[in-house]
């Protein structure tokens, strides 16, 4: 901004130059040219003004970045004596699947721990590591059309990890699920152990009628890591996949660990806003889930929650009216609240040997 404005100055002060040497040579005297200093100051406030909102942005965004963690979660099912789901594998030892492709699961089975691993974003609101998040990241299972024969078998969803990364720490902390809108698509979770230094994000106070139509900055991690390793050389992306796999957990630890664990921020437009319901065109998608949803000042407005793959105009988000009643002390107390460091050991060894 610096040098463009520098030189819309001169330019501005060239043609003040000339307007008040022609207003003096026709006649018009000490009037025009009072008029000219006010014109000029006028315009000089506005790109003060706009200088500002710069320098205002730049510190939003980097508050912003402190505040959002990303959200790895790996998780399974247990029956009632606590057995875990396993994969089921043939007399080779090799996982065997159904007819449509999906790997056969049991609590009987002798192959490896069946687990479901995703990701998502989250964003500091409170104090002590308080975070708000949409519920289908802190429970994953919620409305999921493959855990619902399991959770109607009677089987508990287990945490194997669930875990955020900050800018400020390359390690990642555990968190725990503090309780969840059983009517919308948020929750509260908190962070284990350790409490981040970044400030929280400041919430809407009361939703106002101009709403609509302002713009709008989305902060998260939209593709979880693909949109990060596609910042990185192919040389350095090859290199990390071989030594952590793709997409893993330990994929994750190593570019946290190197600096390289940074959310995306998109922007658009708030185009409609319902009492249960934000609408706008900022770009994400999943992994995106439970990003803060700012206005232009910082101020969140809402959680990123859903989009529609065939519409990028499509995206959806739940006002924070409704993190405000969780934060308040509102909301059900969730059943499933932390890892469980006796599967989390039995994984990684079972990982270990293979």
């Amino acid at each position: 901004m610096t040098r463009p404005t520098g030189c819309r100055l001169i330019g501005i002060m060239t043609a003040l130059f000339f307007l008040t040497g022609c207003a003096a040579w026709t006649g018009r005297g000490e009037n025009t040219a009072a008029e000219l200093k006010r014109q000029y100051a006028d315009i000089s406030r506005r790109l003060e003004a706009l200088e500002s909102r710069q320098r205002n942005m730049t510190d939003i965004l980097a508050q912003a970045r402190g505040a959002v963690a990303y959200i790895w979660g790996t998780y399974t099912f247990v029956d009632k004596e606590g057995r875990p789901l396993r994969h089921v594998v043939n007399e080779l030892g090799v996982p065997v699947a159904d007819p449509q492709g999906f790997p056969l699961v049991d609590v009987k089975g002798t192959g490896p721990l069946a687990v479901s691993n995703y990701c998502g974003t989250a964003f500091l609101a409170g104090p002590g590591g308080l975070l708000l998040t949409n519920r289908h990241i802190a429970e994953p299972w919620w409305e999921d059309e493959k855990s619902d024969p399991l959770l109607a078998a009677g089987l508990k969803p287990v945490f194997i990890r669930l875990r955020a990364f900050f800018q400020e720490r390359v390690e990642s902390v555990p968190i725990e699920v503090l309780c969840i809108d059983e009517r919308h698509d948020i929750a509260l979770v908190r962070t284990v152990g350790w409490a981040p230094t970044a400030r929280p994000l400041h919430l809407l106070a009361q939703p106002g009628p101009d709403q609509e139509g302002q713009g709008i900055l989305i902060i998260g991690y939209p593709t979880g890591l693909e949109a990060v390793l596609a910042k990185l050389e192919e040389e350095e992306r090859v290199d990390l996949e071989e030594e952590t796999g793709e997409c893993t957990f330990e994929t994750v630890e190593r570019l946290s660990e190197q600096k390289r664990l940074r959310p995306t921020i998109t922007s658009g437009f708030l185009w409609d806003v319902l009492p249960h319901l934000l609408v706008y065109d900022a770009r994400t998608s999943g992994g995106g889930s439970g990003g803060p949803i700012l206005d232009w000042r910082g101020t969140v407005i809402g959680v990123n929650s859903a989009y529609l793959e065939e519409f990028l105009g499509g995206n959806y988000g739940v006002p924070i009216q409704f993190g405000k009643v969780l934060l308040d002390g509102g909301g059900k107390e969730a059943a499933t609240r932390t890892e469980s460091p006796e599967l989390r050991r039995r994984y990684e060894e079972e990982r270990e040997g293979q």
